[in-house]
């Protein structure tokens, strides 16, 4: 296993969206190795301390459970058929994501989309029972450490290779976006990448 974090200049390829710049500074945290949902906590804890310790105020951290390969299809499935015929109603980016990418309909931030994702299946309904578990164990060293959270079943992530948990630390005081910081668990994306399969865990 391996910790590791990185700080400096990063450039976005797509078209920014509101609120973000071609090109901006990021630090981020990563740690490989295991699959222990106590990492999970570890990595929202330490992302937490920096946040006291730099004197951000006013912010809550969201978080949720996406699930595994095995158990998201059929949430996916269900969402697929819940937008269907909600279709007229999305925004233009939303439309083209129903089939390509439906996990992202939760992230619009579009009013018509929002109003529609209130009534969206809760993929918490669906997960699987090692999912659920992980999930749990989250939630319960977060309480147990005193660190407040919201869980929240729309919170997605925009990148596809996330797994299981998914957390971001938001603030109104943003202007454009809401949050400033934000990751979750990656355990496919080394062996996508050709490595051998590494759970990790970061922001």
């Amino acid at each position: 296993s391996c910790k590791l974090f990185y700080a400096g200049p990063m450039f976005r390829a797509e078209r920014p969206q509101k609120g973000r710049l071609r090109q901006f500074n990021q630090f981020g945290a990563e740690f490989f190795g295991s699959a222990d949902p106590y990492y999970d906590y570890e990595i929202i804890a330490m992302m937490n301390d920096i946040a006291r310790r730099a004197g951000i105020g006013g912010y809550a951290i969201l978080v949720n459970s996406i699930g595994c390969p095995d158990c998201r299809p059929g949430f996916i499935a269900e969402l697929k058929k819940y937008y269907e015929a909600r279709t007229a109603s999305l925004c233009r980016d939303c439309a083209g994501r129903r089939e390509r990418n439906p996990l992202r309909l939760l992230d619009c931030k579009q009013e018509q989309c929002i109003a529609l994702k209130k009534d969206a299946p809760r993929i918490t309904g669906f997960l699987c029972d090692t999912c659920r578990s992980h999930h749990a164990a989250v939630k319960g060293y977060l309480a147990g450490a005193g660190i407040a959270f919201t869980e929240d079943h729309l919170l997605v992530r925009g990148l596809d290779y996330y797994t299981r948990t998914t957390f971001e630390f938001v603030t109104d005081r943003l202007g454009g976006q809401n949050a400033f910081a934000a990751g979750g668990r990656y355990d496919n994306l080394v062996a996508e990448f050709g490595g051998k399969p590494t759970p990790a865990v970061g922001f």
